[in-house]
């Protein structure tokens, strides 16, 4: 079977790992696999195809210097909360005719990850208009579903047809939000469309949403790599990161720790209430230690109430896993999230996970079993979840470290992954087109 996938961004990097896992998987499997990126790198293996060209991209860079200085970009005003990025739904990249002549093969499935300044939905609908194959799309936030942002928040503008925006504080029903959305239907309402959702949560904005209510949508949890995010033994990884082993470790972090979305307001909070919970049971505080990675660290180094050790920003799977392997529990404070993928890693590596219902969280942490999942933008909540998973003893320490690690086998094992794709593609294909 021929599988053309796109994706915007360097597969090999952090944020294409989904991308490039998968291609590779259909490769094993024998199928013919393409993937298409806007982003050259000399390493890729044989299949990745770089669309850009070096004269292109260097063009770009150029032209947009040069608007720059005479003032001639388009300046949007935007609440930056709900993260926009790409206005301009009817803007085409490359035409249809030149990605599947570059891609040199008739596809019979296409999947779609991150494809954002890349491929549009005028783009989309040309694919399977002129290839007949059904359109696979893993969303990985809210950007497909919406007129442009990628985090609603309280918004359900996505549910109807946007417009009087609150991200571009907009009165006007019909804005350029509402536009975008009008394109996008044109186009994928008769596009054969599939929609991949990696979490509970984002499933459930899916089906709400106007533009994919009627299509079909699975829920396949990421993948994770069960060999590098492992249980390990703890103390000899706190002694190679250089904290005491006789620690209380929480471990918490992301890329940009000032992120509003990331919840970091109610986790200060929730460790100033978990400092009291100590102090009124007659635990000694000093035993706790956070453990943090990320991003802007300066801007929230005053605001923690305990003992700390930085990490920095990890770079590597294997810098990841280590601090999941430190630490007693991970805690996720996450309150506008379609994951995050630190969740599915936490749990493969056998680590509970105290966190608020939102995102993967739904499907992934189960109070009292794989760590304490808590009302949403409850801090107090949150405190009583971290408090809960610290003062187990050492037996239901190691029920609950179990329990991650199985769930996790159970969930989203790589094979599990692999399996429930190879389903929902070869399900979707002509029978004469699937190969056994």
């Amino acid at each position: 079977m021929n599988i053309l996938m796109f994706n915007t961004n360097n597969p090999r990097k952090t944020a294409g790992n989904v991308a490039l896992d998968l291609f590779l998987e259909f490769r094993k499997q024998g199928h013919r696999a393409v993937l298409m990126v806007n982003e050259a790198d000399p390493g890729y293996p044989e299949g990745i195809i770089n669309m850009k060209s070096a004269w292109r991209a260097f063009r770009e860079r150029m032209t947009g210097k040069i608007r720059r200085r005479l003032g001639l970009n388009r300046v949007i005003v935007s609440d930056p909360d709900f993260h926009f990025q790409e206005l301009q739904e009817d803007k085409m990249f490359y035409s249809t005719g030149d990605l599947l002549k570059k891609a040199g093969i008739q596809p019979d499935v296409i999947v779609l990850f991150f494809a954002k300044n890349f491929i549009n939905t005028k783009n989309i609908f040309e694919l399977h208009q002129r290839t007949g194959a059904p359109v696979f799309w893993l969303i990985y936030d809210m950007a497909p579903m919406t007129g442009g942002c990628h985090y609603a928040w309280d918004c359900t503008g996505y549910q109807r047809s946007c417009g009087a925006c609150p991200g571009l504080f907009s009165s006007d029903p019909k804005d350029l939000t509402w536009r975008n959305l009008q394109y996008k239907k044109s186009y994928l309402d008769k596009t054969d469309l599939r929609i991949v959702s990696g979490a509970e949560w984002q499933y459930r904005q899916v089906k709400k949403s106007t533009l994919f209510k009627d299509h079909i949508v699975h829920k396949i949890l990421n993948g994770i790599n069960s060999k590098v995010f492992c249980p390990a033994d703890k103390q000899k990884v706190r002694n190679e990161i250089g904290i005491p082993g006789a620690k209380k470790v929480i471990f918490f972090g992301a890329v940009y720790l000032d992120h509003k979305r990331k919840g970091f307001d109610y986790l200060f909070e929730s460790l100033d209430i978990l400092k009291k919970l100590l102090r009124e049971n007659g635990k000694d505080e000093n035993e706790v230690l956070l453990l943090v990675a990320g991003q802007e660290f300066g801007r929230i180094r005053n605001r923690l109430p305990f003992a700390y050790h930085y990490m920095g920003m990890l770079e590597s799977s294997e810098e990841i896993a280590s601090a999941y392997q430190a630490a007693d529990l991970f805690v996720c404070p996450s309150v506008e999230e379609s994951g995050p993928t630190m969740v599915n890693q936490s749990v493969m590596c056998g680590t509970p996970v105290v966190a608020f219902e939102m995102g993967v969280s739904l499907d992934l942490v189960i109070t009292g079993k794989t760590g304490y999942l808590a009302t949403l933008r409850d801090s107090d909540d949150l405190a009583r979840g971290m408090y809960r998973v610290l003062e187990m003893n050492k037996d239901e320490q190691q029920t609950m470290q179990h329990n991650c690690r199985q769930l996790a086998l159970d969930l989203f094992h790589p094979d599990v992954n692999n399996a429930s794709w190879k389903r929902i593609i070869t399900g979707a294909v002509e029978p004469a087109k699937v190969m056994a």
